[in-house]
């Protein structure tokens, strides 16, 4: 809001219904007037039996409801562990052009392909290795997440770490809901498949001859928590410690009280 405010108009603050720790967080919904507060009715991070006609179920799938019920062309997505320090959604509006999605590409640190220099962000979609030439890579740089079970023998690439990661992205809507169930047959945008959230969704896209425009800049994810969220929130010291530094953020520069 700070830095893009007004290129948005409403915030789908999704709450998870469990909460780390049994926190409480329903307080954030009270910070702006244009925020839409939901709550799903089950908490369904990874699940396969997704019956896509019932709302109430696709709306268990993360972003899932802000995405169908926003009546816009194109939604920002974001995680609640990133610091934005310049205008985003301004940028990103200005970059997507005819792309499905922009924002960071690539979970490249955990890639073989990164790591033998053969793609990245800007470049995965050049990368056209034959499947032999995949399992060969694989087999010669191990990685912690890719292995041959994850890799289609008539459709290789993008490999399992190419995705549109979600903590900082925007989509265009419109795309998207064409082709993801129940209109289309593609798999939901926050579905978690494959090795990760959004895998098979970018795969999918990618395949339909989709385009992603790579962009990383004006943000810092897991600003607070010295890297990704999540893995503190595995850890009470450590997510108590990166909580700790946002509420110290928060009153610092937003909140004098």
């Amino acid at each position: 809001m700070q830095h893009s405010g007004q290129h948005i108009d409403k915030i789908y603050f999704i709450e998870e219904r469990e909460q780390p720790y049994m926190e409480k967080v329903s307080w954030v919904a009270k910070q702006f007037k244009n925020v839409v507060h939901y709550v799903p009715k089950r908490y369904a991070f990874m699940q396969a039996d997704i019956k896509f006609q019932k709302k109430s179920r696709r709306y268990t799938i993360r972003y899932q409801y802000g995405i169908e019920q926003s009546d816009k062309t194109f939604v920002f997505i974001t995680h609640n562990d990133v610091l934005y320090t310049g205008d985003i959604i301004g940028e990103m509006l200005e970059q997507i052009g005819t792309n499905a999605g922009i924002g960071q590409i690539g979970q490249c640190w955990n890639c073989p392909a990164s790591a033998k220099g053969y793609c990245n962000g800007e470049t995965y979609h050049n990368y056209k290795p034959s499947y032999e030439e995949v399992v060969a890579l694989i087999n010669n740089t191990p990685s912690p997440r890719t292995s041959l079970q994850f890799i289609d023998k008539n459709f290789p690439t993008p490999l399992p770490e190419c995705r549109l990661n979600e903590w900082a992205c925007m989509i265009n809507r419109e795309i998207v809901l064409k082709e993801c169930k129940p209109i289309g047959d593609g798999p939901l945008f926050g579905l978690y498949d494959i090795i990760d959230l959004g895998v098979g969704w970018f795969r999918d896209m990618n395949l339909k001859g989709y385009s992603f425009k790579n962009y990383e800049q004006n943000f810092k994810h897991g600003y607070w928590a010295a890297g990704a969220g999540y893995p503190n929130q595995l850890n009470a010291e450590a997510y108590r410690m990166a909580e700790k530094a946002a509420e110290h953020y928060y009153h610092q520069y937003f909140n004098s009280q």
